[in-house]
């Protein structure tokens, strides 16, 4: 029997062969070409947002007859990303620009990094989201149903300089002088240090407050209207844990909060000199923003090179306590001297790149409510507000007990160390990383 010839046994396999090569090719044709302008159309969509978030900051940047409330600032995002989407390059964006409200979200904070969002009204940091963004495809999308794009985009004005918005802390200065501008106080400048006060007390005998009061105060962190007492949230407060209905004005009826808190106030405060409760160091990367009751939170980043922390005693101080007056630091003495004064801290920190990566400049510039502690009851008490002054923190909290004190600075104006209020509207204007996103 004749054999049949082995070359027809392979007939058509080259045809299957030269056809899965084909699809291959086809798919990787598509994946290049739209993935092409996946890449082009999300860059594309970023810019559009940054540009947004940049004209929402320069809305809240604005003086207050100008209009910069979150709403003005919300228009003008709205209208940026129309005006972007509706010009030539995106018609492979599939958006309805007569609807960007309904994919975008936007929100406000009073520091960019960490973005913490916040209602409340004077909060200068804007973040702008779209968080699903539908591209048109070509071949693609017979192996893929949608693709879609997200992007944001933190805006604000540069840290550093005259920037930061002050937060309120729970703590009370008493007025010496409630005809001065300054409380009787002398205040600091970048060239001049006034006094040094003490901000929290280590007795409540030493308090104008009243018996059982050391200074402190409850504020309401949760927005509920009313104040949230206890040392947990006095700690939370005192670490700038404070989003909700922190603006304190003159008029406001506020709560004092009776106890020493001796644990609770150094846990708090350090965490602004990146430290925790046990002293640890916690201003690394290993820093978790979102756990302040634990202490880890961002520091200032101007941590005082001095020697140590200077510790206290009553003979340091001089004060009519029993008058209702206020403990100040002796000036020219050795404890005064070896306390970093706010000018040190302003000119040395405004000589060096600001940095946002584990740290956020003038954490130790605070806000006080001041008010005429004169009469006040004894225990838990309220107190009317006359004014909110702005103070440089020297040190870290130290001591246990009744060797407690916290020492502060009275700044001559809040707009020294930061704290424009978005009034300036000359302040520099730029770009944050969106912390909470890797789409920004």
């Amino acid at each position: 029997m004749k054999a049949l010839p082995t070359h027809r046994k392979q007939k058509g396999a080259v045809l299957v062969l030269v056809t899965v090569a084909l699809f291959v090719l086809l798919g990787f044709t598509a994946l290049a070409l739209d993935g092409g302008y996946l890449l082009l159309n999300k860059t594309r969509v970023q810019d559009a947002v940054d540009s947004a978030a940049l004209s929402g900051a320069k809305t809240l940047s604005k003086t207050a007859a100008n209009g910069n409330t979150h709403d003005d600032a919300r228009a003008a995002v709205y209208n940026t990303l129309q005006t972007i989407f509706n010009g030539d390059g995106f018609n492979q964006v599939d958006i309805d620009t007569n609807n960007i409200a309904a994919v975008t979200t936007i929100e406000f904070s009073h520091k960019a990094v960490p973005f913490v969002v916040t209602n409340d009204s004077v909060a200068r940091y804007i973040r702008v989201r779209l968080n699903t963004v539908p591209v048109e495809q070509f071949l693609s999308q017979l192996m893929v149903d949608n693709w879609r794009v997200a992007s944001a985009a933190v805006a604000g004005p540069e840290q550093g300089g005259n920037s930061v918005e002050q937060q309120v802390i729970p703590l009370l200065l008493c007025s010496k002088d409630t005809s001065d501008d300054h409380h009787g106080f002398t205040p600091s400048d970048d060239l001049t240090r006034g006094d040094v006060i003490v901000v929290k007390t280590n007795h409540h005998k030493k308090a104008p407050v009243g018996p059982g009061n050391f200074l402190a105060l409850s504020l309401d962190r949760d927005g509920d209207g009313s104040p949230d007492t206890g040392a947990n949230d006095f700690a939370m407060a005192l670490s700038g844990d404070l989003n909700v209905n922190s603006v304190i004005e003159a008029g406001d009826v506020l709560t004092t909060e009776p106890g020493n808190m001796v644990g609770k106030t150094s846990e708090g405060l350090n965490t602004r000199f990146g430290k925790d409760k046990h002293g640890n160091d916690v201003s690394g990367p290993s820093a978790d923003p979102g756990e302040s009751e634990t202490g880890a939170y961002y520091s200032d980043c101007a941590i005082p090179d001095f020697s140590g922390p200077v510790t206290f005693s009553d003979l340091d101080f001089g004060g009519d306590v029993a008058n209702g007056g206020n403990l100040v630091l002796q000036q020219g003495s050795d404890k005064w001297s070896g306390l970093q004064s706010f000018p040190d801290y302003y000119n040395g920190i405004h000589s060096k790149a600001p940095s946002t990566t584990h740290c956020i400049d003038e954490r130790r510039i605070v806000k006080l409510p001041v008010a005429n502690c004169d009469g006040n009851s004894t225990g838990r008490s309220n107190i009317s507000v006359m004014d909110t002054v702005c103070m440089f923190l020297n040190q870290e909290v130290t001591g246990q007990g009744n060797n407690q004190y916290i020492v502060a600075e009275m700044l001559e104006s809040c707009d020294l160390g930061g704290g424009s209020g978005g009034s300036n509207t000359s302040e520099r204007l730029v770009l944050y990383k969106d912390s909470a996103s890797g789409d920004s």
